[in-house]
């Protein structure tokens, strides 16, 4: 559905942003309105002045002076205070942000709507005070109005000391995404500041004006020596308009002619090409949600949309896009850094970040950086499997192999791919060569709202009351499974005896790029247990050195996907009840903003690497290793993560989802999707089973032709998501896995948010045939 709010071809909309108070913003804005007007008349345009805020009034009113010298233009005003203060300390009952954005959406579209029988129009937003004055909630406006994202004309200081907070103001906004087309300032010959300015700021247009005449006390010559004034500048800020439309119209042409430029350029990742009936042009990203543009059917024009990133763009968005928090540490690093050398270096954001690492993982003791999950398991992977030769006397010529999981997937790098079961993603790939063996994990589904277990090859399933009955690890120990998965493991470990395994290597709790498959953590607990306590013998291994540290083989952790609070708990070993040897981790470890990947593992594993000879360490490493920025932005991560996962919080995002599933009787697992939702979900013709733990909801659809990754019965449900006409204003960004349509939230996504996909997501379901 299109976002009307947003800027089209024919709605231009700017945002009037100041480096400080008292800088002659309003005036400025008045003049351009002017400009602006004139300009219209030739286009057969409308032209919008808009004052979200406004303090001191009726006193002071921007929208009242637009108007008196704009008399044929549109101004309004939208929340307004008696009080001269900045507006977070004139009222004592702030409206909350959404409502005071979704007030401003609300105008705009109705601008639009407006001027749909005449050619178009522009609309000015006027923000209050300087880019960092808040509003009424206490948000800075640099970061308010960031969902908007419209472009901005920025209103300089021509005072003196101005080239400072102007710069400052300018990267403020330049590093939150915005666009600033235009700066305008008053003339200062003096200080000379749009000299300076202009230098430095050679992409942007900075115009200078006479400044007003000082005011009258006299109102009747006041106005009119402003009257005068306006008239003068209204030759002077044309050339100002006319920039702006320039600038526009060239931001068009450009997402008009992205699609087809992409389809002859890229080569898309997991994609068939010749599949690929549209592109989705993303001009920008904000919080939970997509800014894009695709070219309406009938007019051929772009149209607008605002789109709900569901897939957490491919499982990195952890705390929104854009996240200020993280895109200010990022910058601080690049600008105290960029990039420098690791081997035998330490910089403070990497020690840092390793250090709080070790702080979580006690069962730790050393961190190796990379740069991307497949990485991370390739580094646990060598680690594993000369600790297990080293300690059973293997020779370095002996092919060794691992104990998997059937549908597991680690990467798309050689080894990772090799540490898997032949499948969808390695079976064309020539060099790709099974090493190991992949036990097939019983799997948790809701059907028809009753939990239950499948087992493997059609050996039956068993139900339980609630998820709380299959999570609580450690009150299953006389689960009847118990002993049919002790046996199932027993079995398979012996008949690989003769083989040489180094390490086994498992997603704990959810299996991601194989279909969203929920492993009963109950098998999973008891397999490490198994491999630890009993896999020497059961594979005929004897030490040839003293056992330190590991038992069995090296367990190897993947939590690449599910790890940091993904499953609404920081490890998904917490699950559980057990750890690991080595774990992988990356996607939101850097909340979605920064490639960044960690293999964090024990001394026993390091000493086995710890030599006089070169040759014998970890010969494994990437031009980037421990990026500061990446490292930086991973510690603010943890920060904010560690803030919302504090239960005493009175802000906490996650109260609401905890309680409701609370009320469904589930005090140790929840999810961000409504139980009631995934209760009717699974009730749906169309549906065989439903599965959600934190931020995922995984929906595996009925298909009788083709199960798994090569299943098209989704595709017109992916369709409709993503531009069907709802109800809501968004749409939904999905790309599901095979018959397994799966949604995914961030971690900031708040329950408003979740029912608007829920409805939208029942509603693709319901039509089904």
């Amino acid at each position: 559905m299109p976002s009307r709010f947003l800027p089209s071809r024919a709605f231009q909309a700017y945002q009037i942003f100041a480096a400080n108070t008292n800088v002659g913003k309003t005036i400025l804005a008045t003049g351009l309105c002017r400009a602006a007007a004139e300009r219209a008349k030739q286009q057969d345009r409308d032209v919008y002045y808009l004052k979200p805020v406004q303090t001191g009034y009726p006193q002071d009113s921007d929208a009242r002076h637009v108007q008196t010298y704009n008399p044929n233009i549109h101004t309004e005003t939208l929340f307004k205070y008696p009080d001269p203060v900045s507006p977070h300390i004139a009222t004592d009952k702030p409206p909350h942000d959404q409502e005071v954005l979704d007030k401003i959406k609300e105008r705009m579209i109705h601008y639009v709507n407006q001027s749909q029988d005449r050619q178009g129009a522009y609309a000015f937003l006027e923000t209050a005070g300087g880019i960092h004055s808040p509003v009424m909630s206490g948000t800075p406006q640099a970061d308010f109005y960031r969902p908007l994202r419209l472009p901005s004309v920025l209103v300089g200081d021509s005072n003196l000391g101005g080239i400072s907070t102007t710069m400052a103001s300018y990267e403020s906004l330049l590093v939150r995404g915005y666009d600033i087309p235009a700066l305008l300032l008053f003339e200062n010959e003096r200080y000379r500041n749009h000299q300076q300015l202009s230098t430095h700021l050679p992409k942007t247009l900075v115009s200078t004006v006479p400044a007003p005449p000082p005011m009258n006390p006299d109102p009747v010559k006041e106005k009119d020596a402003m009257a005068s004034y306006y008239a003068m500048l209204d030759d002077l800020l044309q050339p100002v308009i006319r920039h702006l439309d320039e600038h526009h119209q060239a931001r068009f042409e450009r997402l008009a002619e992205m699609e087809d430029k992409a389809r002859d350029t890229f080569w898309w990742p997991f994609t068939q090409h010749g599949a690929v009936n549209e592109v989705t042009v993303i001009d920008s990203a904000y919080n939970d949600y997509f800014t894009a543009y695709r070219k309406d059917k009938k007019t051929g024009e772009l149209a607008p949309s605002e789109m709900f990133d569901s897939c957490a763009s491919w499982w990195t968005q952890g705390l929104g896009h854009a996240n200020p928090r993280l895109t200010l540490a990022a910058a601080a690093a690049a600008g105290r850094y960029g990039h420098v050398m690791f081997p035998e270096t330490a910089n403070e954001p990497a020690l840092s970040l390793a250090e709080r690492i070790l702080e979580k993982d006690t069962w730790a003791q050393r961190v190796f950086f990379s740069d991307n999950g497949s990485t991370a398991i390739e580094v646990a992977l060598k680690m594993a499997m000369r600790s297990a030769a080293d300690r059973y006397g293997w020779s370095d010529d002996v092919p060794v192999d691992v104990i998997g999981l059937e549908g597991g997937y680690h990467g798309d790098t050689i080894g990772a791919m090799d540490a898997c079961s032949p499948n969808t993603y390695n079976k064309m790939v020539q060099w790709y060569q099974p090493r190991g063996h992949w036990l097939n994990p019983p799997s948790i589904h809701i059907c028809k709202g009753t939990p239950t277990i499948r087992l493997p090859d059609n050996q039956g399933t068993a139900e339980y009351k609630s998820l709380d009955d299959i999570y609580a690890i450690e009150k299953r120990a006389n689960d009847p499974l118990a002993d049919v998965y002790r046996d199932m493991i027993r079995k398979e470990l012996t008949a690989m005896r003769g083989r040489h395994v180094g390490a086994l290597l498992m997603e704990p709790v959810i299996l991601g790029a194989g279909g969203m498959i929920f492993a009963d953590p109950l098998y999973q607990r008891i397999l490490v247990d198994t491999v630890r306590n009993e896999g020497a013998s059961l594979l005929g291994y004897k030490a040839q050195k003293p056992e330190d540290g590991w038992q069995g083989v090296p367990i190897i952790f993947d939590e690449v996907f599910a790890g940091w609070y993904r499953l609404g708990r920081r490890s998904a070993s917490d699950f559980l009840g057990v750890k690991p040897d080595i774990v992988g981790y990356a996607k939101t470890l850097t909340g979605g903003l920064l490639p960044l990947a960690l293999t964090v593992t024990k001394n026993s594993l390091f000493d086995v690497f710890l030599s006089a000879n070169k040759e014998e360490c970890l010969l494994h490493g990437h031009s980037y290793t421990a990026h500061p920025m990446g490292c930086a932005v991973a510690n603010e991560t943890i920060d904010t993560l560690e803030e919302m996962a504090n239960v005493t919080n009175n802000n906490n995002t996650w109260t609401p989802f905890r309680e409701a599933w609370k009320d469904n009787q589930h005090a140790q697992v929840w999810s961000m999707w409504n139980p009631a939702t995934v209760e009717k979900l699974s009730h749906l013709a169309c549906v065989d089973s439903v599965m959600t733990l934190g931020s995922i909801l995984a929906v595996e659809l009925k298909d009788n032709q083709t199960k798994g990754y090569g299943s098209v019965v989704a595709k017109s449900i992916l369709h409709e998501m993503r531009h069907g006409q709802f109800d809501s204003d968004i749409n939904l960004f999905v790309r599901p896995l095979g018959n397994v349509i799966y949604l995914m939230t961030s971690q900031i996504t708040t329950a408003d948010r979740v029912n608007k996909c829920e409805e939208i997501l029942l509603k693709c379901l319901e039509n089904k045939k």
